[in-house]
């Protein structure tokens, strides 16, 4: 299983409260998944040909294709949640296995992808980890929201799972390499000079908030962006200023909301990068709006 070809969209079939005296469940496949949580008693489970003990305060999780059978050694209450994980255009078709349903091969378009298939991530069934209170209340508060059966709790419901199994990701699966080398500069720098086109901008003082020296910013900038940080800048001033112009606004107003020393450095610069001056670009987009 390659978990990047499965979009994560959970979907809750059914979540409820176990109420039960001494019982056995017996064998039966499943397609979808199951949260397990034990709130009072003990059960038996029997799991691929291990058994688990089960007593108060243990969650777990069983898998699509777990064959298995639960018995309750006392008077019992577990939350559970049956759900899919992985988004199925078919899920609103598929249902909760009953005891003796076994071959599941006529329902293979409804299962759900097993992560136990996926090789950087292991889960064991038991969950037991220095995350396990917070696991458990949010089966609580999923069963809580999904049982309200409104639009919007349903809807609370489906995002406390996908919150879940982040949790259940970052527990179990193996550090991923990262492909590309941060460069967190480029996370603020567009924004950064489209708040500051007014004012004067220098390398060095976006260099010193990207945490590199001078030298080392421009060659970084150039390799994502394809030009210097000045030209940059620039290019993002004239298309500001076309903007403008096309509003109205009077060049020399244009010339200072763009973050030129004057009126004549502006208009240079503008010919010189659209080719015609910011006077006749005007007039020539007037004449086309009045040609419509």
């Amino acid at each position: 299983m390659i978990l990047e070809n499965y979009a994560v969209a959970p979907f809750i079939r059914i979540a409820g409260y176990a109420v039960r005296p001494p019982f056995i469940l017996g064998e039966r496949n499943l397609l979808d998944y199951i949260l397990f949580y034990v709130q009072e008693g003990q059960f038996e489970i029997q799991l691929g040909g291990d058994t688990h003990l089960l007593k108060e305060g243990d969650l777990c999780l069983f898998q699509p294709g777990d064959v298995h059978t639960i018995k309750g050694i006392t008077p019992t209450i577990n939350p559970y949640i049956h759900l899919d994980f992985f988004y199925n255009p078919l899920r609103e078709s598929s249902f909760v296995t009953l005891p003796g349903q076994l071959d599941m091969t006529p329902y293979a378009s409804y299962m759900q992808p097993r992560m136990h298939d996926c090789q950087d991530l292991r889960i064991p069934f038991k969950l037991e980890t220095a995350h396990s209170n917070k696991m458990r209340d949010l089966v609580l508060k999923m069963i809580e929201c999904w049982q309200s059966q409104t639009y919007t709790g349903v809807m609370e419901a489906n995002q406390l799972a996908h919150e879940w199994l982040t949790l259940v990701f970052k527990l179990y699966m193996k550090p991923q390499m990262v492909s590309v080398s941060p460069q967190p500069f480029l996370n603020w720098i567009t924004s950064y000079f489209a708040f500051h086109i007014s004012e004067p901008i220098n390398v060095i003082d976006m260099a010193n908030r990207a945490g590199l020296s001078p030298s080392r910013f421009n060659v970084l900038f150039k390799q994502h962006f394809g030009t210097t940080p000045y030209q940059y800048l620039l290019h993002l001033r004239i298309e500001h200023a076309r903007e403008l112009l096309n509003e109205g606004v009077s060049i020399q107003k244009v010339s200072e909301y763009c973050g030129f020393t004057d009126v004549h450095h502006f208009s240079k610069t503008f010919k010189s990068i659209i080719g015609t001056s910011p006077g006749t670009y005007r007039r020539n987009e007037k004449k086309e709006w009045s040609a419509f």
